[in-house]
């Protein structure tokens, strides 16, 4: 290999590792050993075969699958996901059409939901079926992991838009330059609402949203579909018994019935049983007495709080403040506006995800659901969630790669005149 070559290689080998946003990678590792130490916590009161079971798969099809995603996403230019975003969200509308044609069976035919269980126990060994939890139908089963349809939506059609705008960046954006954005988003609403899952709507919507003020789409544009996704939501909201329960518990907590708020009062409680510096790790009671429902999956903030008080859990939660700002950087020096849309996109989705979780938990917001980013028991979601930051560190390590070349350029501009005043100085 002759000098320029290797000049070349360890040059491209250096800007590849040194140029990604360190700040941020090292804010969610920290996030994903804190979730495994507090996972590990929230699951010791199961008994130890379902203890390692639980663990190992969070591990193993969690951050395992999702940190080499995330590697290999970090490497590859992120260019190339515009390239298959027609597959990519083609295979989230079948698996979303899956979900839904069975939601929309089991309606038409009335069955309980122990009837549905009864349905799918009863078919000969499937290798894929429904998965039901709590009367909603979200999750897909296979003999490895629970796939949760309406996680990959949410990457897939951030996908597909910022592949969208990019081709316009040149151009004026129009109702018509996004309409293929919009009718996916739509289309994949429409499939999600009958699991029912509003509130991952809501969730997928802000998302894109940010993108679309990101990228300067026109006011007139985001006024439209914020109009039209907040009748669809009001509608949605207001005919169907159990999402007004769980907005009358998040702010009528004098009114909401006990069944309402059990949850959120008992998380409520074991924040506050926490105090400052709290039980010690390893020690909640409301853990150990089981009163607070999913407390390894959307209620683990109340366990990390009771067992490390309320300093820790501040400072804890700090870490998705820290990703905001170094994500919105990422965004702000983006190469194009399609890595911007993307940045903004998954910024934006994990940030407020986080916020929303523990919003749901001290009864700031309505209970979704939603899983605290890189720290909640759930294989599919860390998975996309490290994916993602994998996407984020190729957008920042373009972007600095664009610096660098001019940094030389400039540096080498400098050289030559210094040599030009002492040669005739």
């Amino acid at each position: 290999m002759n000098n320029f070559s290797r000049n070349k290689f360890f040059t491209r080998f250096q800007s590849i590792n040194k140029n990604y946003d360190w700040v941020l990678l090292t804010v969610v590792i920290t996030l994903c050993i804190a979730g495994l130490t507090f996972l590990a916590s929230a699951l010791s009161v199961k008994v130890q075969a379902d203890f390692y079971k639980e663990l190992l798969k969070q591990m193993i099809f969690g951050l395992w699958i999702g940190g080499f995603l995330s590697y290999i996403l970090a490497r590859v230019d992120y260019h190339n996901l515009f390239k298959v975003k027609n597959t990519l969200l083609y295979i989230t509308i079948v698996l979303l059409a899956f979900l839904a044609g069975f939601a929309i069976f089991t309606q038409v035919t009335g069955m309980s939901e122990a009837a549905k269980k009864v349905f799918i126990d009863g078919r000969a060994n499937p290798i894929i079926a429904p998965s039901i939890a709590n009367g909603s139908i979200r999750w897909i089963d296979t003999p490895l992991l629970l796939v949760q349809p309406s996680e990959l939506a949410k990457l897939t059609l951030l996908i597909f838009f910022a592949a969208k705008i990019n081709e316009f960046k040149d151009q004026e954006i129009t109702w018509m330059s996004l309409k293929r954005p919009f009718y996916a988003f739509f289309l994949i609403s429409s499939l999600i609402i009958v699991q029912p899952d509003l509130g991952s709507i809501v969730l997928i919507f802000c998302i894109l949203f940010s993108a679309m003020w990101a990228t300067k789409v026109p006011m007139k544009i985001l006024g439209i579909v914020v109009t039209i996704v907040s009748i669809f939501v009001l509608i949605s909201s207001f005919t169907t018994g159990y999402r007004l329960s769980r907005i009358k518990s998040a702010y009528d907590t004098k009114n909401a019935t006990k069944a309402e708020n059990y949850q959120t009062k008992n998380a409520q409680k074991a924040i506050s049983d926490g105090g400052l510096w709290g039980a010690g790790y390893g020690n909640s009671i409301a853990k150990q007495q089981g009163i607070v429902p999913e407390s390894s999956t959307d209620a683990i903030i109340s366990i990390i709080a009771e067992e490390m008080g309320f300093i820790f859990t501040t400072l804890f939660l700090s870490l998705y403040i820290v990703f905001c700002f170094r994500g919105l950087k990422i965004a702000r020096e983006a190469p194009d506006v399609g890595g911007k849309a993307l940045a903004v996109g998954i910024t934006i989705w994990i940030v407020l995800q986080a916020f929303w979780n523990v919003g749901g938990i001290i009864g700031l917001a309505p209970l979704k659901g939603l899983p605290l980013p890189f720290v909640s028991e759930g294989g599919t979601a860390l998975v996309l969630n490290l994916a993602s930051v994998g996407i984020l560190m190729n957008i920042s390590s373009q972007k600095n790669e664009n610096n660098i070349a001019s940094q030389v350029e400039s540096k080498t501009n400098a050289g030559k005149r210094r040599r030009f005043l002492r040669n005739n100085g």
